[in-house]
């Protein structure tokens, strides 16, 4: 049994899978996803977990190249964009 770092499965084998130029998304809830994408769903009740929880654990358990944002976040979310 896993003690440490990420501990959700299905997130562990994605990290895991990972290679140079390959992608993950974290967005929020109704973020569209198209047919054939895998969707790991971690929402509780509305900001549980919050982006920033998810980003940061996500952070601990591998090495991030680099961060795409929506152009939206500057204007509509200054919170998360100095976050991030």
């Amino acid at each position: 049994m896993k003690r440490y770092g990420m501990l959700n499965s299905s997130i562990a084998k994605v990290l895991s899978d990972l290679g140079h130029t390959d992608y993950i998304v974290i967005g929020d809830a109704g973020l569209p996803v198209p047919e054939g994408v895998p969707k790991i769903d971690l929402a509780l009740t509305a900001g549980t977990p919050s982006f920033q929880m998810v980003v940061s654990a996500i952070l601990d358990d591998m090495v991030v190249e680099k961060i795409i944002a929506a152009e939206e976040i500057v204007g509509n979310n200054k919170t998360q964009h100095e976050f991030i």
